[in-house]
């Protein structure tokens, strides 16, 4: 009985030991189970917090690299303005070397305009003695022209080559003009035909026909064959008829 008594007591005491050890396991089983679940949570939390970080760093990166193009877009920028600024200080430099030269050039350019005036003079004097006083007059106004103070250097070289483009034009075309001359104490006026400047054709008062070669002394009749040749001429210099070929005697020719 007493062995029996011993064995329950026993067998309660293993039975509540038995109890207390699986209740200390519940605890700590459950004890885990919070601790995992609390890692769980904070690895949750902390990979958020990376995500957020490498957000940030690609934001970051992105806004260094836009940064980075901006400095060199400005710096490109500057490049090119420095580039112009040059250019603009180099124009500058360049008109205060012209500007610096004007007065040399107008002290060297009256002497050459006044050299121009004596040449076309002298082409004048030299040339057929047509419409001669007044081509010489406009020659001499080019030496008032010269000497005004108040008419730029510009504008007397403009108008000297206008007077010498004008004299050209005389040897390229067929004009007629009138003008009156004195002959024997008398105003006797002629019609004249120019072919450029080879020859000068007058019409006398009697409706004969003289003619004036280029270097010739005098005035010689023109040959009777030649007439209505050189009437069709002076027709067709007023622009009376159609422009057509015709024929003059000229230096040198069989009928001279």
């Amino acid at each position: 009985m007493a062995n029996l008594n011993k064995w329950l007591r026993t067998s309660v005491a293993a039975a509540v030991f038995s109890v207390g050890v699986a209740g200390i396991a519940d605890a700590q089983i459950q004890q885990a189970l919070n601790t995992g679940a609390q890692s769980t949570q904070d690895g949750a939390s902390t990979q958020s917090q990376i995500d957020q970080l490498d957000d940030d760093r690609t934001n970051a990166e992105l806004e260094y690299r836009a940064l980075l193009q901006q400095i060199e877009s400005q710096r490109l920028y500057v490049a090119q303005q420095e580039v112009f600024i040059q250019s603009q200080q180099n124009e500058i430099d360049s008109l205060r070397l012209q500007i610096d030269s004007v007065g040399n050039i107008q002290r060297d350019l009256i002497p050459m305009l006044r050299e121009m005036a004596d040449g076309l003079r002298q082409f004048v004097e030299l040339d057929l003695p047509f419409q001669h006083e007044e081509r010489l007059e406009q020659v001499d106004e080019l030496y008032d022209l010269i000497d005004d103070p108040e008419v730029s250097a510009a504008e007397k070289y403009r108008v000297i080559l206008n007077r010498y483009e004008i004299e050209a034009s005389y040897g390229r075309g067929l004009r007629t003009f009138s003008e009156s001359t004195i002959e024997n104490e008398q105003d006797v006026t002629f019609e004249y035909l120019q072919i450029g400047r080879v020859a000068l054709i007058r019409q006398n008062p009697d409706d004969s026909l003289s003619m004036l070669y280029r270097g010739a002394p005098d005035w010689v009749d023109v040959p009777s064959s030649h007439a209505n040749d050189v009437n069709r001429a002076f027709r067709i210099a007023r622009e009376v008829t159609t422009p057509e070929v015709f024929t003059v005697p000229l230096p040198g020719s069989e009928d001279q």
